[in-house]
């Protein structure tokens, strides 16, 4: 556990969040947050989970809208939740130091292209929400509950651990709330890495399948390819 606080304290130092103006995130800026580990290989960093073995993590949210204009997929309450498919109560923060626990450094200060056939810098994820339907465990891909405006297929591109930025001694993902992100969106930690991520007005919830409004879950990453180990 001293390595692991170790590396916390580390991350920390890397995001400055203590040297940040106390208004961005309210009263006080997030805390070093708790890791504790419940099983071996598994790890509770807030309210996220982290199993090394598997190279996943894991939160709470919840449904949040069925129809209209869609530009995000997971949001904070402090993020665009009119436009997002779900909300969490889970940190940006948390997540990502979970995500730098399983060796995942996103971007590593590259900017997304805006020009939407390059890729996205950053670790491929797949994203998953599991949640019950009259008290039987069902699962899906993310995606599954989007759809695009123009009829044209989501495809099954893998969404991308960029992992957010620094500006101005702010973590952005903190600041705006955002996670993951439909359209290009440095801010956010995840970003869809499909074409058409530069319109955003091509992207709606869809209805079939999708579990009913304010439907608690839980949303499950994991990282497809293996991270080099320092």
């Amino acid at each position: 556990m001293k390595f692991l606080q170790f590396i916390v304290l580390s991350i920390c130092s890397g995001l400055s969040l203590n040297a940040q103006p106390k208004d961005i995130f309210g009263s006080e800026p997030p805390k070093k947050p708790d890791i504790t580990e419940t099983a071996p290989g598994v790890f509770q960093v807030g309210t996220v989970k982290l199993v090394k073995a598997k190279n996943e993590i894991s939160f709470p949210a919840s449904v949040n809208m069925n129809e209209g204009p869609m530009e995000y997929l997971v949001v904070t309450g402090k993020g665009k939740t009119h436009e997002s498919l779900m909300v969490t109560s889970a940190e940006p923060f948390h997540l990502q130091v979970a995500m730098l626990l399983l060796n995942c450094k996103g971007s590593d200060g590259r900017l997304i292209p805006e020009n939407d056939t390059k890729p996205v810098p950053g670790e491929k994820v797949v994203i998953e929400f599991h949640w019950k339907d009259d008290k039987m465990p069902k699962k899906a891909p993310i995606e599954k509950f989007v759809q695009r405006v123009d009829k044209k297929p989501m495809g099954d591109d893998p969404f991308v651990f960029n992992g957010s930025r620094m500006f101005e001694g702010s973590f952005l993902a903190q600041r705006d709330g955002s996670i993951v992100s439909l359209i290009t969106d440095n801010a956010a930690q995840f970003n869809n890495a499909r074409q058409g991520r530069a319109d955003d007005e091509l992207w709606r919830p869809q209805p079939k399948g999708l579990p009913a409004l304010d439907s608690n879950g839980t949303v499950v990453i994991r990282v497809l390819k293996s991270v080099e180990k320092k």
